[in-house]
């Protein structure tokens, strides 16, 4: 690769009262790069700066990291060199600032949305040429100190060298896992990641909150179970992804991803999850701080329920006691009900990822790609991993098919040798609570 004449000096952040914005910037900060902070107030950028303090647990930051509100934006954007968006995410909202921006920026100075499935080349429609040969998604995930994953997004127009300079400074400098991703809506993690987070919330329906988060627990390779993740993401933040969704794609599963109706009427009284304090989402806490469960019948709140079935507590103690084949023997032949429910869960992950290469990652990289911002971007087993726990391509497409899912031409076609995974001690994904 040639060495690219580029260097990032300066970095603004525009959105930076929000989470991603003021976090993801100070990922930049950590890097000893300076920063300047956008907010519409003074007051909301300094709000901003102590988030990134917080999240980096050093007040040597606030050495890096300059608190500003939009009006500064003539005074600082011009010096630049990175114009890192991370504003709500509404397409009209981005549109007016990046018009502000093109205007005074400098014609080699890269602007990035932190986007998680917007269009980019939709945000780029009627921009100059200089502005679309520097413009691409640097999709951080949430929060950044903890998942390093970076789904990159690059618009058409943008050249090889941009490309490289843009890859190797955030794996390098930034410390990110990168993911070269197409622009489809959602792009790579989310795509996948909320399809099982909204057919989690459809179970949840006829079966109750407390057992699909039981049974779909920590223990079937992800660090929160489904539901708790939606509460932690934001119920609005989740009807943002799947309408998106819905509204642009189909594919073998979309059913899943429409989400049910009482999911809209929990968002219309204001329940979004644990940012919405006192009113809940699928979990809240009583007068006396004890965790109460949603009764999605009445949209009341009652005392969580100590789900316990004799196979996934087997299962639990396996993977406490580091014995990882009794515990996927113990998932390939758990019974009744509820064992068909938690194969069919984690098959149809597996099956929807393979389905996906080629779709939303490049064809040339197979599922790594994938696996890389399932493991880095939502602390969930890789699908590989899972294929290779279950024995291997032909025994998983078995398995598959005993499920009643649809087995993807792109994990048929594998070769049955050896490992396929790359990403390192996928166990460590299966946790025994």
């Amino acid at each position: 690769m040639a060495k690219s004449s580029r260097t990032i000096k300066k970095v603004g952040v525009l959105g930076a009262s929000g989470n991603m914005g003021s976090l993801s910037g100070g990922i930049f900060a950590q890097a000893d790069i300076e920063c300047v902070f956008f907010a519409r107030s003074l007051d909301k950028a300094t709000a901003g700066l102590e988030a990134a303090v917080g999240q980096a647990r050093s007040d040597v930051l606030r050495k890096y990291i300059k608190a500003a509100s939009y009006d500064d934006l003539e005074k600082e954007i011009p010096s630049c060199d990175w114009i890192f968006e991370g504003l709500a995410e509404d397409m009209a909202i981005k549109n007016e600032f990046f018009s502000k921006i093109e205007k005074i920026k400098k014609p080699d100075a890269i602007v990035s949305t932190v986007s998680s499935g917007l269009s980019i080349r939709k945000m780029a429609e009627g921009r100059s040429e200089n502005f679309r040969k520097n413009f691409m998604g640097t999709h951080f995930y949430n929060p950044p100190g903890k998942l390093p994953a970076n789904e990159l997004i690059f618009h058409p127009d943008v050249p090889k060298e941009t490309r490289e300079f843009v890859y190797d400074f955030c794996e390098k400098v930034l410390r990110r896992v990168n993911i070269i991703t197409e622009d489809t809506p959602a792009f790579a993690g989310n795509r996948i990641g909320f399809q099982l987070l909204n057919d989690a919330a459809i179970h949840a329906e006829k079966y109750g909150v407390d057992k699909i988060d039981y049974l779909i627990g920590p223990y079937t390779g992800r660090a929160l179970a489904p539901l708790a993740t939606i509460d932690l993401v934001g119920l609005d933040v989740h009807k943002a992804i799947v309408d998106n969704v819905v509204a642009h794609l189909k594919d073998e599963r979309i059913d899943t991803y429409k989400m049910p109706a009482y999911m809209q009427k929990m968002i219309d009284q204001g329940m979004l999850g644990r940012k919405a304090r006192g009113k809940g989402g699928y979990f809240n806490r009583d007068a006396e701080k004890n965790k109460t469960t949603l009764n999605i019948a009445d949209l009341s709140f009652a005392p969580t329920k100590k789900e316990k079935i004799d196979w996934v507590e087997k299962t639990k103690q396996a993977i406490q006691d580091g014995m990882y084949s009794r515990a996927i023997d113990l998932i390939k032949n758990a019974p009744g009900e509820e064992g068909k429910i938690v194969r069919y869960f984690i098959l149809g992950y597996v099956a929807y990822s393979f389905a996906r290469v080629g779709e939303v990652t490049p064809e040339a990289d197979g599922i790594h790609g994938i696996d890389r911002v399932m493991s880095s971007g939502f602390s969930w087993l890789p699908p590989s991993g899972w294929v290779d726990l279950f024995g291997g391509v032909k025994e998983t497409c078995a398995l598959i098919e005993k499920a009643g899912l649809a087995v993807p031409a792109q994990l048929k076609g594998l070769k049955d040798k050896g490992r396929i995974c790359r990403v390192a001690d996928v166990s460590k994904f299966l946790v025994g609570r």
